[in-house]
């Protein structure tokens, strides 16, 4: 009584074993090994998350020289095709310095003293070229005070 309820309504797993055992292993040849894959960038290395593209030692020089000239990581990360949290890794592998984000001292007392003049930390970071909350760190480590969100009172 048992036997047809357990063999009547086959598992998927138990369907594929006996497909596999019914075909044979006769039928299968060896397996061929995958061509090394190549695009404009270099050589690609297969994942099965995305494809990895490795830079030619060129490239990487090319890669270190635009950085070291000054040239901002997200357009070496488009130009190349690399991510840009992989710049700093290649850099440091070349044996460069790795920029510090933010600004220097120099810098910290104008985004101070731009916002101390009425300028908001928008427009200072518009103007500088950073991030509002890297003027709002400028601005804090020089001493000021950060003014209150909202329209400012007519003078």
């Amino acid at each position: 009584m048992d036997l047809p309820k357990r063999f009547s309504n086959t598992r998927p797993e138990l369907k594929s074993l006996i497909s596999r055992v019914l075909r044979g292993s006769e039928r299968r040849g060896p397996r061929g090994r995958a061509t090394e894959r190549h695009d404009t960038r270099g050589a690609v290395a297969k994942n099965p998350a995305k494809s990895q593209t490795r830079l030619t030692p060129e490239r990487r020089a090319e890669l270190v020289a635009d950085y070291v000239a000054g040239t901002p990581v997200r357009a070496i990360a488009t130009k190349y095709g690399v991510h840009r949290g992989t710049i700093p890794t290649l850099i440091r592998r070349a044996g460069a310095e790795v920029r510090v984000a933010g600004l220097d001292a120099e810098e910290r007392k104008l985004a101070s003293s731009l916002y101390e003049n009425g300028m908001t930390l928008a427009q200072v970071a518009g103007q500088m070229g950073v991030s509002d909350e890297a003027v709002r760190q400028a601005v804090l480590d020089q001493g000021g005070q950060i003014r209150p969100k909202g329209r400012r009172p007519r003078r």
